[in-house]
């Protein structure tokens, strides 16, 4: 009897991912699991030989403007590599002219779901998928327009509490290098977390210690060496993004400056590069594998009117970077 994977899943109450592993590698799962699958096989009148493969796997596109930054190469990388026994990704390059282009696609492969990163998405485009019935999912950012669903770590709770931990270590004059803040997105989020955490210790964020700009090396490198030479005094530097970190700490070291005994670097994101400097940098981590694993479980769900904002914890990485202030 022809049987799809996906029925013998529904008869012993396990995943089609699990029925899978039962043909692939039967030694893998325990013996309960075993025996339900042998019993739906057995129920079925089916053997491995004429069990079919899952349905053709439904597709969530990632739409994307660039891959500049290191944490989009890391989501990227999560989301295509994810083995998934319903869903596969697919990369979609888009620009703010190709709409027409980016329309054709959508109808040419129906997508089950879109995940994408840029905060700054024109609504068009996701009214547009919103009024085809697709879920659009926002991965590790605040989507301010209300019309998409989000997957991301508190933002205001993470920058108040890398400030604070530099606060504690006895730092007062804290360089900040943000990305864009002229919109109500993790950039602005992330600098109101550090306001406050400062707020609370008394003490002033002034405009001399915030530098925005895109979250890449070379801006963390330009920031950090422009307020070395205009002789505005920090301690540390709190970079909203690993790359901003490193690059900061390549101007400080170029200039002479000793990472952590002069100033102190506290990063965010925690990507592979941030084991790999010297020193080790200290920084925020985010969860990428979950975020992916939320992002499915949000397309999964039926397409509502309610919008699903799921908050996941972040944590403090401390490595070589941080120490305490010079007294």
């Amino acid at each position: 009897m022809k049987v799809t994977r996906k029925k013998l899943a529904e008869i012993a109450g396990v995943s089609q991912a699990t029925v899978s592993r039962y043909f692939n590698s039967a030694s893998s799962l325990n013996i309960d699991t075993r025996a339900k699958i042998r019993k739906a096989i057995e129920e079925t009148d089916a053997d491995a030989g004429s069990v079919s493969e899952n349905e053709p796997k439904k597709i969530i596109m990632i739409l994307l403007s660039h891959m500049h930054f290191p944490f989009y190469q890391k989501a990227v990388d999560e989301l295509l590599s994810t083995d998934n026994a319903k869903y596969t990704f697919i990369v979609y390059s888009f620009a703010d002219n190709s709409f027409d282009n980016l329309k054709n696609f959508i109808c040419l492969v129906r997508p089950a779901g879109v995940v994408y990163f840029e905060e700054e998405l024109d609504n068009y485009v996701l009214q547009y998928l919103r009024g085809k019935g697709i879920r659009t999912v926002m991965f590790g950012g605040i989507a301010p327009t209300g019309v998409t669903d989000m997957v991301h770590v508190n933002d205001i709770s993470a920058t108040y509490d890398g400030t604070k931990y530099l606060l504690e270590l006895g730092h007062r004059n804290i360089l900040f290098l943000s990305d864009n803040v002229s919109k109500i997105g993790a950039g602005f989020q992330r600098l109101s977390g550090c306001r406050q955490a400062l707020s609370e210790a008394g003490i002033e964020m002034t405009d001399s210690l915030v530098s925005c700009g895109p979250v890449t090396f070379e801006r963390g490198y330009q920031a950090a060496l422009e307020k070395l030479t205009s002789g505005v005094p920090f301690t540390a530097v709190f970079a909203f993004s690993d790359e901003l970190a490193i690059g900061a700490m390549a101007a400080l070291q170029d200039e002479g400056k000793k990472i952590p005994e002069d100033i102190s670097v506290l990063g965010f994101d925690d990507l592979e590069i941030a084991k790999k400097v010297r020193p080790a940098l200290t920084t925020i981590h985010q969860p990428i594998k979950s975020f992916v694993q939320k992002v499915i479980e949000i397309i999964d769900q039926p397409l509502t009117d309610e919008k699903m904002e799921i908050l996941l914890p972040y944590q403090i990485i401390k490595r070589g970077s941080c120490s305490k202030a010079k007294t």
